[in-house]
Formats: structure tokens, sequence, C-alpha cells
């Protein structure tokens, strides 16, 4: 399997392995099946700092944020895990759907939407905190998100996790990393047969850093040592990579991370965003909620105890012609 080497949160174009490198690997080197695309994704480089109006936001969450996560489809839907436990989504107008439930989840990936058994789902992976990892399932007739086993081939202690469309090999793809090896990316297609989901395992890819974050792009898998959370923004011909950093905050870069820049926040009139966002998510193309240019949503404290997600609106980025 080919795969070469890149920073995720470089601030040069040179790459230094003191500094620690992360891995990419083409998603189609893992499952041979599946054809490459025609045509992968280009951005012009980005070389200038960024500023992003903040656009909407929920109200007063429930308490600290340990993890969020969105889907996409025509109800795309915002996944919200609490450190002292609990699982809520919402809509993209900010508002919350069904009820909370207890399920402590200390990580998210993005969420896909599929049809099993009939009934249309969407499947947001995450890990719990004893580091088991779980599909947490909603839809028509479920007031709540339905926490469904996802056995990942005996695989424990999982520390983060990443997911990515799998096309038609199957719900999505997957990614993680453990605990007790925290410097081997575990690749693999989750898969639905007969109402049980399954994750199949493909490569393994092995990095010569502890990993902190991973993300698929468009054909692409990345992973961190540094931002604590990475995502991309891919509209058309449009692929940019963000990462959020415990001190640099949040970053895009149009060339895997081998640069990146400063996104800086214009907050609204009634919208602040964290000054110091402790989670991200992303999505260049939303179906639903009114954001033609996509979505970043950012949590964490807007004011002391007021923990929020704030919308962000990436048009800037991913409908440049516009702007």
């Amino acid at each position: 399997m080919e795969f070469k080497r890149w920073r995720l949160s470089a601030t040069s174009p040179v790459v230094n392995a003191g500094l620690g490198l992360a891995l990419l690997f083409t998603a189609t080197a893992c499952n041979k099946q599946e054809k490459a695309p025609e045509s992968t994704p280009d951005s012009a480089a980005i070389t200038t700092g960024v500023e992003l109006p903040a656009v909407w936001a929920t109200r007063t969450l429930d308490g600290p944020v340990s993890a969020i996560a969105l889907s996409g489809g025509s109800r795309a839907l915002l996944a919200v895990a609490y450190q002292k436990g609990g699982l809520q989504l919402f809509d993209m107008e900010a508002e919350r759907i069904g009820e909370p439930t207890n399920f402590r989840v200390k990580a998210l990936a993005g969420g896909q939407s599929t049809q099993i058994g009939g009934s249309a789902l969407t499947v947001f992976p995450g890990v719990t905190s004893d580091g088991t990892v779980k599909a947490y399932v909603y839809g028509e007739g479920l007031l709540a998100p339905a926490q469904v086993d996802l056995p990942v081939d005996g695989e424990k202690a999982i520390a983060g996790i990443c997911s990515g469309p799998a096309g038609t090999e199957g719900i999505m793809r997957l990614a993680f990393w453990t605990d007790i090896n925290d410097r081997v990316l575990q690749a693999g297609i989750v898969k639905e047969s007969n109402g049980e989901l399954s994750w199949n395992r493909g490569e393994s890819t092995f990095t010569d850093f502890p990993i902190h974050s991973c993300a698929y792009t468009s054909d692409t898998l990345v992973a961190s040592p540094l931002a604590i959370a990475a995502a991309p923004l891919i509209r058309g011909q449009v692929s940019t990579l963000l990462s959020l950093e415990p001190a640099g905050g949040l970053k895009v870069s149009s060339d895997y991370g081998m640069t990146t820049t400063n996104v800086n926040i214009r907050d609204g009139l009634s919208v602040f965003a964290p000054d110091q966002p402790v989670a991200m998510a992303a999505m260049g193309t939303m179906m639903s909620g009114g954001y033609p240019g996509g979505v970043i949503a950012l949590a964490g404290e807007v004011a002391p105890g007021d923990s929020q997600v704030v919308f962000i609106d990436p048009s800037p980025i991913t409908l440049p012609k516009t702007n």
C-alpha cells in the first residue's frame, strides 16, 4: 500500500519529523474494490487570514461538551455529547430533537444517512467512556437516539474515532486508535447485515507520533499529533481541511496540513463564538438548515458556565466566487 507523510498542522511547507508527522494514505488503496474517483477536488492555496461569521447558536447547553458531530442527508443533525454524560440531538435550526439520553460518550464521528430494514436512519459512531465503540441511531419513530453495538474486531480501549462516506461499499468508513497503541490508525468499513452492524477491517497504518485526531478528506485519511479535532470541508472542487488546536485555535489548510492559516470568527449581533472551543465539526455541503456554503460547528463556553454550539458560515472558503 502506498502512502505519503505530511503534517496536519504545519507552520511551514517543510515537513519536520521532530515536530511530529501526520500520515496520509488514499482511501481507495485500503479497499481495492472501490474505484478511484475520476477527479479529486482541487483548491487554491489559502495564504492569507480567513474571517468567517458566526450566524447561529444553540441555547445554553446542559453542561460542558466532550464531543460533537454533524450528519448530512435531507435532514441534517447535530449530535452533542456532554462531559458529565448524556447525548443530545439538534436540528440545524439549533433546536433540540427528541429526548436526551444518559449514554456516556467521550468521542463522536460524523454521521451518515442510510436505510436499515426499510427505515431511513442516521448513524453516528461514537466511543463510550469505557473505550467501547457504539453506534447511535436515530430516525422516525424514535424519541431519542438508540445505542447499538458496533464491534470492531475485538479492539478495546478505543481513544478516538473518525468517519467518512463509503459510497456503495457500506454505511461509512471508520478509523480509530487506541489508548494501548496510539501510534496505529486502524481503518475499515461499517456494514449492515440482517439488522446488525459490523466493522470490516482494512489496512492498519503506523505513525511515528501519538495520534490525537483523524479525518477522512475526499480520498485521504489524515491523522494529527497536534489537533484535538479535524474535519474536511469539501464542496465541489473545493477541498480543505480544518483543524482545532488547544493553543492555536481553528485553522484551515488546502494542502492536507502542509501549511495552515488561522481562521478568525466574527461574532454576530447576538451570536458569540467560544474563545476556547473544545470540539469542532464541519460539512461543506448541507442540504437543510439554510447553509448554502456548508457549516462549521464549534462547541465551548461563550460565557462562564454557558456552553453552546455555534454555527459558523464557511462560504468565503467553500463559495469563494460569491464573496
